[in-house]
């Protein structure tokens, strides 16, 4: 199902083509901690990148559209993915050589026999997703869930947090009638009467917000899954280490930028280019030590996969390794400070 997913995305995707902009270059090149200054590169390297068009890729946008990834010695190009899963099947279809993928689509893909290596966390957000419902349907909280139609997709991050809030709530998916779709469909069906509630996130939790009006209802469980937005490439010799390290570069470059002006300022900015308020986007991404490697990644994959299996949702899962999916090297040459897992 990941692999048809994926070949819609090879005909909808949107490029964009990184541009030169001026930035403050002292700021984007700033090391980190215990890293020998660094000195704009003399060569420019290419690379495409596919990113999902959301609020935990926001410091992907600030890079793009600063030129923090030009002023790190790299010209991008910006392939815009409506989810993390269809950037995740694209980097499996090599039709990007790196992408920002969430958590889970990676660990689905990995017990399906895909490899792929992530070289950095780049944000994590305890509330990414959310459940919607409309009150048309008699839902005011959680318990009110129970045998109504609830829609998410499938094998996403939205689906395992649909898992993880019901059985909070001391449910399952065996006493909801939950049905699959790409997120744009379920909000339609929402819309429209079809589904009770949805488990998705934003922007089209925006969007529901606007079609419900005084209808809509949002459930919530603040901390109950970290979604964790992940740096990945190919595992082998695809993409060069200089360009592997570049990009954690550009993306601590992003996170030292935002540091240095109001929020207000990067949310505007970040919201029109995800077609969303401002108010609705997370400031996760805009805190110290956003970009790393930490050992919670692991807990959390190793987590999925344990639902992944259970849940059936791969046939014949293959073994699982989390540290086998990590590549430390790149972030251990650029700021071995921001590593934290233990090997």
């Amino acid at each position: 199902m990941l692999r048809q997913i994926g070949a819609r995305l090879r005909d909808s995707r949107v490029l964009v083509r990184v541009c030169a902009c001026a930035t403050l270059a002292t700021l984007i090149l700033a090391p980190g901690c215990g890293e020998a200054e660094s000195k704009p590169p003399v060569d420019t390297l290419s690379v495409t990148l596919g990113v999902s068009k959301e609020s935990l890729s926001a410091l992907a946008y600030i890079a793009r559209d600063h030129g923090i990834f030009e002023a790190n010695g790299l010209d991008v190009e910006f392939v815009e993915c409506p989810g993390s899963q269809f950037a995740y099947e694209s980097l499996v279809a090599h039709d990007v050589e790196a992408a920002l993928c969430a958590d889970t689509p990676i660990v689905v893909g990995a017990l399906m026999g895909d490899r792929i290596e992530v070289i950095a966390t780049t944000s994590t957000d305890a509330n990414d997703i959310k459940m919607v419902a409309c009150s048309d349907a008699g839902i005011r909280d959680a318990r009110d869930l129970e045998g109504k139609r609830i829609g998410t997709q499938y094998g996403t991050a939205a689906h395992f947090f649909l898992h993880s809030f019901l059985i909070k709530n001391g449910m399952s998916e065996t006493d909801v009638d939950v049905r699959f779709d790409s997120f744009a469909v379920i909000t339609e069906a929402l819309i429209s009467g079809d589904l009770d509630a949805v488990s998705l996130r934003q922007p089209f939790i925006e969007q529901l917000r606007e079609a419900l009006g005084d209808r809509f209802v949002l459930l919530e469980e603040h901390g109950l899954y970290g979604k964790t937005m992940n740096l990945c490439v190919t595992p082998g010799g695809d993409l060069e280490p200089e360009v592997k390290q570049r990009l954690i570069r550009s993306f601590i470059g992003a996170e030292q930028y935002v540091l240095s002006v109001p929020v207000e300022q990067t949310n505007t900015e970040v919201s029109a280019a995800l077609g969303i308020t401002p108010t609705e986007l997370c400031s996760c991404s805009y805190v110290e030590g956003t970009i790393g490697l930490q050992q919670s990644l692991v807990l959390t994959l190793e987590d999925q996969a344990r639902w992944v299996v259970s849940s059936g949702i791969v046939a014949e899962p293959v073994p699982f390794d989390a540290l086998a999916m990590l590549d430390l090297g790149p972030m251990d040459a650029v700021d071995p400070d921001r590593v934290t897992i233990l090997r």
